[in-house]
Order: structure tokens, then sequence, then C-alpha cells
């Protein structure tokens, strides 16, 4: 009778403490992206890391016993929108903030977010400033686990020495933080390597034509040309390069591969080199767990935005189970005390700058397919 009623009492007991948890509220995280605009389908596939990691974590049973919760806002990949969304974020009071996804965004926000306390962490913006103005006695709000540009340049300029695959080069780069930051680190690396840059041409986002600047690159006759650009204006770039019969090496921070890879298959980008933060066919086994979920979820093979938005998050939810808090400040703390193995299997820790992008992949295309060259470590 006694063991009756300690296991009725116990039942009752179990049965009270699931509705408690489920009437927690949940754990909010702010995500701050293009929804729409140039970088849209890169936004989408930054989505697709984003919320495979918050999925897996509410399946372990979410963060101190409440569930994750996104809330995603459009900036547009512009400044002005990034300060509307990012004080819109603070207002609702998430717990952090992955994001901005674009450069300009990212520094834009950097002071609000810092202002209010809460930790912001991207993935995917690369200008410089954003590492130079982060970290200890600077903002310690801000945080990136993808190298910068400045990183990204010294490891190709590297490679471009070593190999010597090209002598003169001609920048092409869209007229934002991004694309200025890239092309000037590109050229302080350029002259060390033995390459000359023979031009340098930016252009508006969602510019529509490209045809004089194909033009007077036909003219140039560079080696090949060194691209700053993003999403929409990549693309349509690279498509009016193969139209116009412009078929030459890329470097810079081209993307090699996903929506390009009609045009590496029509060998419109042979022997190109590029600058990257992440590839799919990396040979960790972190790497390949993370590849075949995102497979099995889009039916895709994830990019450089995938991956960033899925470490990101997982970052954060780590930093909120090590704080055992969802208070900014110790959040912060955590994620700069932080050890944490990234889905490329490296072993990374966050700088004096709240820097954790330590790792540059170099790739590059050979018999019309795209590979690794290299995978290197910068400070």
């Amino acid at each position: 009778m006694k063991k009756t009623m300690w296991l009725a009492a116990l039942a009752a007991a179990a049965l009270g403490v699931a509705p408690a948890l489920a009437q927690q509220p949940p754990i909010v995280i702010g995500v701050s992206t293009p929804k729409t605009g140039v970088a849209a389908v890169a936004s989408e596939w930054e989505l697709w890391g984003v919320n495979l990691a918050v999925e897996e974590i509410n399946q372990s049973g979410g963060l101190l016993g409440r569930k994750v919760e996104l809330m995603v806002l459009d900036n547009k990949c512009n400044p002005s929108e990034a300060v509307n969304v990012a004080n819109k974020l603070v207002e609702a009071k998430v717990v952090a903030i992955e994001g901005a996804h674009c450069s300009s965004a990212h520094l834009a926000s950097m002071k609000i977010v810092a202002d209010a306390k809460i930790p912001m962490i991207t993935g995917i913006a690369s200008n410089p400033q954003i590492t130079e103005l982060a970290g200890k006695g600077r903002n310690e709000y801000s945080f990136r686990i993808s190298p910068s540009d400045t990183a990204m340049m010294d490891a190709l300029g590297i490679y471009l020495g070593n190999k010597k695959p090209f002598k003169t080069v001609a920048i092409v780069g869209e007229d934002t933080d991004f694309g200025r930051g890239g092309a000037d680190a590109f050229k302080a690396v350029a002259g060390k390597a033995g390459v000359e840059v023979v031009s340098t041409d930016f252009h508006p986002q969602n510019a529509p034509d490209f045809t004089s600047i194909l033009t007077r690159l036909q003219q140039r006759r560079p080696d090949a040309i060194a691209t700053f650009q993003v999403g929409g204006d990549s693309i349509n770039f690279l498509r009016q390069a193969m139209q116009l019969g412009v078929r030459i090496p890329y470097t810079g921070r081209i993307e090699l591969g996903g929506r390009n890879q009609p045009i590496i298959e029509a060998g419109g980008m042979e022997n190109s080199i590029s600058a990257w933060t992440y590839n799919a066919t990396i040979d960790a086994p972190e790497n390949k767990a993370f590849v075949a979920k995102i497979k099995a979820k889009y039916n895709s093979d994830p990019y450089l935005q995938t991956w960033g938005g899925y470490d990101a998050i997982r970052i954060i939810a780590e930093a909120i189970k090590k704080a055992g808090s969802t208070d900014g400040e110790k959040i912060k703390d955590a994620i700069q005390g932080m050890t944490f193995t990234n889905v490329m299997g490296k072993q990374v820790t966050f700088d004096d700058h709240n820097s954790a992008g330590h790792w540059v992949v170099l790739q590059t295309v050979k018999d019309k397919k795209v590979a690794v060259a290299d995978i290197v470590p910068v400070k």
C-alpha cells in the first residue's frame, strides 16, 4: 500500500514538473539578417544553420530547462535598417544576437547592442574594423567567429606569393564596407606577393549592368579578377562576364561553387583561387555530420553562411549553459573564456579582440571542380 502511494506521488510530481517547464517563458535569441535585398539568398543559407542549431538545442531539452525561440528581423544589408533592427531586438530583450551578416550592418549595430549589454556574434561579416573595435577595453559585446578580410587576404597573399599564379589582377567590389575593406586588404598583400593591381572598380549594390566595367577589364587584360561582392551582385557579374566571353581566373572573396557552379562547369572560373571561411568538403568528422544534416533537411550542401549561423548559435547556447544565466554580461564573460570545437573540427578560443576566426580556407577550381587548396591558420 505504501509503495503504491509512493509511486502515485512520484507520478504526480513528474506530471507537475513537465507543465512547469513548459510554462516557463522561452529564451529568445535575436537574428539580424538581410532577408530581403542583395544578400537575401545568403541570408536564407545563414538561416538554414541557425534553425538547425535551435532545433537541435530544443530536441536536447532546451537551455536552462527552457525552450529556445528566435526573433528574426530583416536588416536588408543596410546600416540604417540594421540600426532599427538592433533597437527592436534590444526592446524585445533578446538574450543574444546572431548577426548582422553584412559588415556595414554589423558595424552600425555594435554600439547599440553593447550599450544594452547584449552579446552579438557574427560568422559572416568580415570587415577588419569589426575586430579593431571589439574586445577588452573596447566593444566587449561584439564577437566574430569568421576571419577578417585582412586575415583572409594575408593567407591569400602568402599563397599568391608562393605559387605565382597571376602577375596582374583587376579589383571589382561593391561600394560598401565589405567591398572597400576587402579591396584595401587585397592591395596591402598584392605588392608583397609580386602581383600588380592594374585597376580598381566599385559599383553600388543591386547594380543591374556590369557591361562598362567588364568592357574596361577586357581592354586591360589582367591575369585574374579579384572580386568583393555578395549575393545577387556577385552572380550577376559572373553571368554577364560569361555572356561577354570573359573566361578568366577569379580571386579575392569570390564564391566558388553554390550558385556559381554552372559557370564553373562551363569553364568560366578555371584556376580561380579564393579566400573563404568554410568548404563543405573539409575532411573532419564534425563537418561530415554537419553536411549530412543540412543535406537531409535542405537537399543542399551547406554554405559559409550556413556554417556561420550554425556555429554562432551553438556558441551562444554553450555560453548560456556555462553562465547558468541569460544575463548579457554573464553570457559575454562565458564566451570570452570559452574553448569551442567548430564545425571544421578546429579548437577555437576568442582573443583580446573577441575574434575566434583563426582559420582561412583557400579554395580553387581545377578541371571544373572546386577543391580545398589549403586551410591556413591566421592570427
